[in-house]
């Protein structure tokens, strides 16, 4: 009787800490979130990650995916590999690849590569006149470290490499970047997570190959740097997880200012760069379900930017059936989202297996 009694309170206590962190955050507003570099390495990876929200910040229930979170690499406990890929609108893809590797007896690591691009560009001359087809594609690869701290704390680094290949007299560039992050388990079922990522992570772009003296330039593309505070809570039959995220990003941008002067001769033209830096806020929730041993199902939405809400409003579902296969335990996931402003639908395919 007294065992009923104490997972019925952690139930509750769950519930209530989830529902008064959800509404702490919806009052909170942030400035607008334009264009900027990386994006596709914030749509999710997989589709397990992507038909819950990505609100895997502060869980491992559905499995490991240290590119939300680097500590989350910590609670690995076997070999397990996800492979995906997207179906997108407008000749757009994006695939992922994602493996763990125990470090018994209390770390982990998790790897995995991002693959983004558009293909089929139709290249024409100043006058009109078609050239070539081409392609555009990103590509991000990180290796996350996660450690036990204890019974309640997981600690993770993750350092990542990021390269561009847009078009061939345009120097491909490198970039590197890291993410910090922490998990802490608050009571049964409940658990904090904690991130930050990409930090100081940027592309640097040189286009003299292309212009030449008279147009050369260096640009460095910085991705937003990401704050994000989570918390999930698994149901004590261990079932049925429910998350809540929120997330700060900080965001640089070069503004450009021109001023004409007019005096003898020809007018002067004097162009000036500043960076100023902004931000912008995001919240996601999502669930999964596991059905039966061989059924799982996966919701969520995710709010993109708080000053855009009716425009940035994304939601998700997605699905897993498990094979009835002893080597390997495959399953086969899908997910499908609405992407922003309604858009159009990306699917996301993938297998997992676990060796």
């Amino acid at each position: 009787m007294m065992k009923k009694l104490i997972k019925k309170s952690t139930a509750r206590m769950g519930w209530l800490m989830v529902a008064a962190f959800t509404l702490l955050l919806a009052d909170t507003a942030a400035a607008q979130s334009g264009g900027f570099a990386g994006s596709y390495s914030r749509m999710g990876i997989g589709a397990r990650g992507i038909g819950a929200g990505n609100v895997f910040t502060s869980t491992g229930f559905d499995g490991i995916y240290a590119h939300y979170n680097p500590a989350l690499a910590a609670f690995t406990r076997g070999n397990q590999i996800d492979i995906s890929s997207s179906l997108m609108s407008f000749d757009r893809m994006l695939n992922s690849v994602n493996a763990t590797f125990p470090l018994p007896p209390n770390a982990g690591i998790n790897a995995g590569i991002i693959h983004a691009g558009v293909s089929d560009f139709d290249g024409r001359t100043l006058s009109g006149y078609p050239t070539e087809r081409f392609s555009i594609n990103d590509y991000q690869l990180f290796v996350a470290f996660g450690l036990r701290a204890n019974d309640r704390l997981n600690l993770g680094f993750a350092a990542k490499v990021v390269h561009a290949s847009y078009f061939d007299d345009v120097n491909r560039p490198w970039g590197f970047g890291i993410d910090l992050g922490l998990t802490y388990r608050l009571a049964t079922g409940l658990s904090l997570g904690v991130a930050v990522q990409d930090i100081l992570t940027s592309l640097s772009w040189d286009t003299s190959d292309l212009y030449g003296t008279a147009g050369s330039t260096r640009k460095d593309d910085n991705f937003p740097t990401r704050y994000k505070f989570a918390l999930s809570y698994v149901f004590p039959n261990q079932k049925i997880m429910i998350g809540t995220e929120y997330e700060i990003r900080s965001q640089r941008s070069d503004v450009i200012s021109t001023q004409v002067f007019a005096g003898q001769g020809s007018p002067r033209i004097l162009r000036s760069t500043d960076q100023i830096t902004t931000s912008s806020s995001q919240y996601r929730f999502g669930s999964v379900y596991h059905v039966h041993e061989r059924f799982s199902l996966r919701a969520g939405l995710q709010i993109l930017d708080f000053d855009y809400i009716e425009e940035s409003f994304q939601y998700s579902a997605g699905f897993s059936v498990h094979l009835p296969f002893d080597r390997f335990s495959p399953s086969v996931d899908y997910a499908v989202v609405q992407e922003p402003d309604g858009m159009s639908l990306m699917h996301v395919f993938a297998l997992r297996f676990n060796l």
